[in-house]
């Protein structure tokens, strides 16, 4: 005992923590914690104990089994029962002992119904009725006395008649020793006696005791040695203990650790320095053998690939042979199903879907389908069987998906799905679809089989499968079943219009129903009397259900031969059967602990979860320890073997989940709900499980608890697990992540859930990292069904509008990601709502001043904020949408993509209802008919298609004229009604209400802004506008007409130019309008003068200036033509180039030739896209829409090419606007990727990427970071934190999949190019006059090719 508790209070805690931080569960079953005399009221202690032995060897990842020998052998039991054969030998042996045989002929009663037949020990309240029953007082101590004696009596002549029979040569010496052996050596042969190898699971601790006096052996003998029945020393207990101790150190040498201690007045005292010392030594050996052993387990080499897709797939091929073990009849159903499959081989066909009422066996006939058919198709075919709702991956449409197509690509040598694909709904489908296309078209052979689709969840809206395909090609099957009532019928009867493709299950017959209880019976190893089964078949003939007769059998395997049939009551339906069953549960286990077993929970509750659990539960306490007190009164737990008997009595009612060891409740879930969970109670539950999960009881704090053996309050350490968000870097703990927030909401604890969940900001980021944001927001949603709380509402709708992002990296996002996302969008509703909001986005903050890795600090909101316009994003589509139809009385909106894909969405639920394939060119317009039930669309293939949005299938194609060029135009279509405008915009649907649209909103999709005075110039393709930031408008428009107009206050001026203009840039305080033309011509305007011009003719015929750069001294201007090449000009006073100074009107009205043309810069791979001059003039950036190059720019000097910024990948498009950082130290990108990047100036390394959901189209620099415009109207305004060195496991693109590449080349410039020191305050804003540096009042003009 003092070993024991030492484990408990030490070393327990200790192991707990080291097997969460590897993400294992630790599992204590102490046999001898807490048994009472209740439990050996039916003698199977000795088989329980084996059963969970077994069990630990099964599932353990570590040691399995922990043996302290002392020197107690340990208790010798009757067996339980005995053979025929065996049993009546004995009986021969004891022919002279009339009482003896009188003995066994009374406590052991032959029982037919085994096969073998058997004598069965009968329980000790057969003929001890008041065995149990403390409250009789003197009876019930006078009978406990009598079978302790009754016991050794039994057991002395079980010892003679074995000794005689072995004698008489009727046994050998190991049948023999079977009737001598304790309990406790049983264990340890099963244990890791019976293990060949030296090297087991096992840890051994031998414990010896010097030889006692004779006085102190006879007084202390109970505690520490085998005392007989009269109280004396059991020398032959002594015996085969030496006997077992020698066993143990012949076979296991390595494993054992000895330790002889000396006892003080026959007791281990802790606090004597050598007790405690061997105490605290125990502890460490225990601790240190464990961990080493789970340690070298854990660190054993990985195994499959996919090994979540080995453990579903075994977990589904063992329920499944589960399921046909006893399978008889339904020859009929079968060959129907067979023959349809048959003559649907070659030609498209809908599924074929089983249905019937519950319990009437759909599962099992399709088990067996699945069974036949292999047996049948050819070997390289594939039969997926799936029992949907069995498994965590056969619960929620997406996982089943998932699992489907891996297992299928893999069989068939296919292409898996991508991340992005296996994580966005709608492409999953999509690829589901295509998958079995190409199955079909290489001519292999699939037989898919999804039972029972009312079990998906609605997740994702899978419960009403739209999902599920509607036509399935040649060679490829698929077979499912449903209730015969329910949403999911009425779908498919919706999606399939004939009737032969529906097969319902009938109830069984009379004749099915005897075959199936041989069956059952012969496979248990049992029989029945023929009274017994003609009850049994007369209670099953009333509902002719399999599931009621196979619980009937499973009441019926328990009756021996001697339980008559008219004590016997059955109940004429399987609800009533399982009322009579759990009714039986109570009078063996109790109420309390029955009533737990359906705690409510999401996925169900392992069996360490339980055992916890069920220690928290006051009530499962005070009814266990109503007859006696707890074995250690610091510690209060639930006894193991009391769960390991139901866990026996429950059978193949419980279904264990390969996940964690789920264990959930088959059949008995509405039964049980009706019976035990009232209102009271369901809340009672909920809060002890977000008591555990949220770790309150654990660490050692102390929960009262009242026992009714006791008269006080009683504060005790119930020993369940910490629960930590992170077990260790990398390991979440999923169970905490799953279940608290469910358990918080339906105990009502309002506040915590706000504020250590919802206001949490590392516990949404913990669950949207481990769990998806799928599982945030229906936490959120949970939240917002059962709270009137707006500020949940907001962030669950922020969280849907950044799902496709973070769905679309699959994982790989990091915090900065995260928090970005939901400072941005939730910045500008922190002052109205200051609880919840408020709080997340100051830890965002505080997580920016504190990142120490490079990071982009938002200063404003520019991603669309929960509750505005935006409401969702509907995704799905690979290419742009091309056109939308909308059907407001249905709320259905379709649309088509470039990629020749349609999409049908229920706007009610923001659901894919179909994904509809055909056309083989972009969609280029559709039309909702008949009142949305049907649309018409066509595509650049030429083709008219007909389709119906009830079934999703096309009805008809018709050929027409092939266009030659089609540009998808934008569309637009109002909900008047509504008001409510919904438009198209790359690749996504968006919906803005009506009154936020107006005309500006168009002038903000924007290619180029410049600043000027409180100005903005905003160009959008040729079309370019100038606003006033103040009370009063001034424009510039040029474009289509070759025409330019500038209106300056009230005055107006409208100017001709000879071409388009296609590009402008500003020198602010020089007061200069540059101004590219299409022909390659350069004009300058003095704002102060706009009559006044200055005409640059382009060189030798260069192509289109398509930008222009100004560096912030304005003492340089970079413009380019259209191209790939970049040479440069250099017009500087003392060369052939024109100098702009002033006065203004002394000098523009004499325009000059340009010539003298640079040496051209390195050619771009493409078209040059943007132009950028560092603030002090000694670094240049050059994007094009392929790489970037950076070159040193310097007056004189040569120019040279420093680094090569290659990069690809979907985030790595062409660079459209550059800036330099205030200090030169950082260049700020916006690309088509939609995308802002910051690259490293010295070196060239990419330090930061940002998804900023619109292509940024202007960038300029402001104190610590940039100021940015987006393509659709966003004012983007960040800092930018870099530490001053980078840890090594730094990787920019943790968010992406992309790589990049850096090319440096020697400078040759003896200037240095590196960014200049001291320059933190610069302010590029500033005007020249109020620097201190003296620069020439000169604007330089350069231009390069683009």
């Amino acid at each position: 005992a003092s070993e024991r508790n030492a484990f408990w209070d030490k070393t327990y805690s200790e192991l707990q923590d080291y097997c969460q931080s590897l993400g294992l569960v630790l599992e204590v079953v102490d046999f001898r914690w807490g048994l009472s005399s209740s439990i050996t009221l039916d003698h199977m202690t000795t088989e329980l104990c084996l059963r969970e032995i077994q069990l630990c060897h099964k599932v353990s990842a570590g040691p399995s089994f922990i043996a302290l020998v002392g020197n107690q052998y340990g208790q010798r039991s009757i067996p339980h029962s005995i053979p025929e054969n065996e049993f009546e030998l004995l009986l021969s042996k004891l022919s002279e002992d009339q009482e003896g045989l009188t003995l066994f002929k009374r406590w052991f009663i032959k029982d037919n119904n085994s096969v073998p037949p058997q004598y069965v020990l009968q329980p000790i309240t057969k003929h001890f009725p008041c065995y149990d029953d403390p409250e009789s007082g003197p009876q019930h101590e006078a009978e406990v006395v009598a079978w302790n004696l009754m016991e050794a009596r039994l057991l002395h002549l079980f010892h003679t008649a074995a000794l005689e029979a072995e004698r008489a040569g009727d046994i050998s010496a190991e049948q023999k020793r079977k009737f001598f052996k304790s309990l406790t050596e049983r264990e340890m042969e099963q244990g890791f006696l019976s293990s060949q190898q030296d090297n087991c699971s096992a840890v051994i601790f031998v414990r010896e005791l010097p030889q006692l006096k004779k006085s102190e052996q006879q007084k202390h003998s109970s505690k520490f040695f085998d005392v007989t029945a009269d109280g004396l020393l059991d020398t032959e207990a002594q015996e085969l203990l030496n006997l077992l101790k020698h066993r143990i150190y012949n076979a296991h040498p390595s494993n054992l650790d000895l330790h002889s201690i000396e006892l003080s007045k026959g007791a281990m005292d802790k606090s004597r320095k050598e007790h405690k010392d061997y105490l605290d030594n125990f502890c460490e050996l225990i601790v240190s053998q464990v961990k080493g052993k789970i340690g070298r387990q854990a660190a054993s080499p990985t195994g499959p690939a996919w090994p979540w897709l080995q453990q579903e797939l075994s977990h589904q091929a063992k329920l499944s042979e589960e399921k046909c073990a006893v399978f008889t009849g339904r020859d009929s159903l079968l060959g129907k199903l067979c023959l349809m499959m048959w003559e649907s081989t070659n030609i498209l066909h809908a599924p074929l879907v089983v249905y019937g009422p519950p319990g009437m066996g759909k599962s099992a006939l399709l088990c067996k389908l699945a069974q036949e058919m292999r047996s049948v198709l050819e070997p390289q075919a594939v039969v997926a069987p799936r029992l949907l709702g069995t498994s965590p991956l056969s619960s929620d449409v997406d996982s089943l998906l998932k699992g489907v197509c891996i297992q299928v690509c893999g069989a068939f040598g296919l292409t898996a799905p991508c991340p992005q694909t296996a994580n966005s709904h709608a492409k999953l489908v999509r690829f589901f679809h295509a998958m079995l296309q190409r199955v079909s078209q290489q001519g292999e052979t699939l037989l898919l089989i999804l039972d029972a689709l009312d079990n998906l969840t609605q997740a994702n809206n899978g419960h009403k499968l739209h999902w599920l395909p509607k036509e399935i090609p040649p060679n490829v099957h698929l077979v499912v079943s449903t209730l015969h009532k329910g949403t999911a019928l009425e779908s498919l009867r919706a999606h399939v219009n004939d009737d032969k493709y529906f097969f319902e299950v009938d109830p069984l017959t009379f004749d099915q129903g005897r075959d199936i209880v041989d069956a059952y019976m012969n496979a248990a190893g049992r029989r029945l009397t023929s009274e017994q089964v003609d009850v049994i078949l007369h209670s099953f003939h009333q509902s002719g259900s399999p599931l009621h007769l196979k619980l009937l059998l499973d009441m019926a395997k328990q009756w021996s031969s001697y339980t008559a049939a008219s004590d016997v009551r059955l109940g004429s339906s399987i609800r009533e059967v399982i009322l009579q069953f759990l009714q039986a549960l109570e009078i063996k286990h109790g109420r309390q602990l029955l009533k737990t077993l359906l705690y409510v929970c999401r996925c169900g509750l392992s069996e360490a979860e339980l055992r916890d659990v069920l220690s928290l539960d006051g009530d499962v306490l005070a009814e266990v320890y109503q007859k006696c007190l707890p074995p250690n009164p610091t510690i209060v737990r639930l006894p193991p073997l009391l769960w390991a008997r139901l866990r026996h009595d429950l059978g193949e009612h419980l279904l264990e989940r390969w996940e964690q060891g789920i264990i959930v409740l088959r059949q008995f879930t509405e039964v049980v709900k009706e019976r035990y969970l009232s209102v009271e109670r369901r809340v009672q539950m909920h809060t002890v499980l977000s008591e555990y999960f949220s770790g309150q009881w654990s660490q050692g704090r102390l929960k009262p608890i009242l026992l009714p053996s006791l008269e006080t309050q009683l504060n005790a350490d119930r020993k369940v697990p910490s629960q930590p968000m992170w077990f260790a870097e990398g390991t979440a703990n999923l169970r905490k992540l799953q279940e608290l927030p469910y358990h918080l909401v339906h105990a009502g604890k309002w506040e915590e859930l706000r504020h250590s969940l919802l206001g949490n900001l590392d516990w949404l980021y913990c669950k949207t990292l481990s769990c998806g944001v799928a599982s945030v927001i229906q936490d959120l949603s949970l939240c917002a069904s059962v709270m009137e709380c707006p500020e949940i509402q907001l962030i669950r709708d922020c969280f849907l509008l950044l799902k496709p992002t973070l769905d679309f990296i699959d994982g790989l996002m990091d915090s900065s990601l995260l928090f970005t996302e939901i400072c941005v969008r939730l910045q500008t509703l922190t002052h109205a709502y200051p609880s919840l909001i408020g709080r997340l986005c100051s830890q965002c903050q505080d997580w920016f001043a504190s990142c120490a890795d490079p990071v982009l600090v938002p200063r404003c909101s520019f991603m669309q904020a929960p509750g505005g316009p935006l409401k969702c994003t509907l995704s799905g589509f690979t290419k742009g949408v091309t056109t939308v139809g909308l059907s407001s009385k249905r709320d259905l909106l379709i649309a088509g993509s470039e990629d020749g894909v349609l999409i049908a969405w229920d706007l009610k639920h923001l659901e894919v209802l179909h994904t509809l394939v055909g056309h083989t060119g972009a969609v280029q317009s559709v039309k909702l008919t008949n009142r949305g039930d049907h649309c018409l669309s066509t595509g650049l293939d030429g083709c008219l298609r007909k389709w119906s949005l009830l079934s999703g299938k096309q009805l008809f194609c018709i050929q027409v004229t092939v266009l030659a060029e089609a540009r998808p135009a934008e569309q637009i279509h109002v909900l008047e009604s509504r008001a409510v405008v919904l438009s198209n915009t790359q690749g996504g649907v968006c919906s803005l209400p009506l009154y936020c649209v107006s005309s500006y909103s168009y002038l903000l999709f924007s290619y180029s802004l410049h600043s000027l005075n409180g100005k903005v110039i905003i160009c959008r393709h040729r079309i370019c506008c100038l606003y006033f930031l103040t009370s009063w408008l001034m424009a510039v428009c040029c474009g289509h007409f070759n025409s330019f107009c500038i209106q300056m206050s009230l005055s107006r001026y409208f100017m001709e130019v000879s071409s388009e203009v296609c590009c402008l840039e500003l020198a602010q305080h020089k007061q200069l309008l540059f101004c590219g033309l299409r022909t390659g011509t350069v004009l300058i305007y003095p704002l102060a003068f706009p009559e006044e011009t200055l005409c640059l003719p382009p060189p030798e015929s260069l192509p289109a200036v398509r930008g222009m750069a100004i560096s912030p001294l304005e003492d340089r201007n970079c413009c380019g033509p259209r191209g790939r090449g970049a040479p440069v000009r250099d017009p500087r006073p003392g060369t052939a180039f024109p100098c702009v100074e002033g006065p203004f009107h002394s000098l523009l009205t004499h325009p000059a030739a340009l010539a003298g043309v640079r040496p051209e810069l390195d050619h771009h791979g493409a078209a040059i896209t943007c132009i950028a001059l560092s603030n002090w003039d000694t670094h240049a950036l050059i994007g094009s829409q392929d790489y970037a190059l950076a070159a040193c720019i310097t007056y004189l000097t040569p120019w040279c090419s420093l680094f090569f910024f290659t990069t690809q990948d979907f985030y790595f498009e062409g660079v459209l606007c550059a800036a330099f950082s205030v200090n030169d130290k950082y260049v700020f990108t916006g690309s088509r990727d939609k995308t802002i990047k910051v690259w490293d100036v010295a070196t060239g390394c990419l330090l930061y990427i940002q998804y900023v959901y619109a292509t940024i189209m202007k960038i300029t620099p402001y104190k610590d970071g940039f100021v940015a415009i987006s393509q659709h109207g966003s004012y983007i305004k960040e800092g930018f934190r870099c530490p001053d060195s980078l840890s090594p496991s730094y990787n920019p693109l943790r968010n992406f999949r992309a790589h990049y590449r850096v090319t440096s080349r020697e400078k040759v410039l003896e200037r240095p190019h590196s960014y200049l020191k001291g320059v933190h305050d610069y302010n590029p804003l500033e005007s020249p006059s109020e620097r201190s540096a003296v620069r020439l009042s000169t604007c330089f003009l350069l231009s390069c090719t683009f």
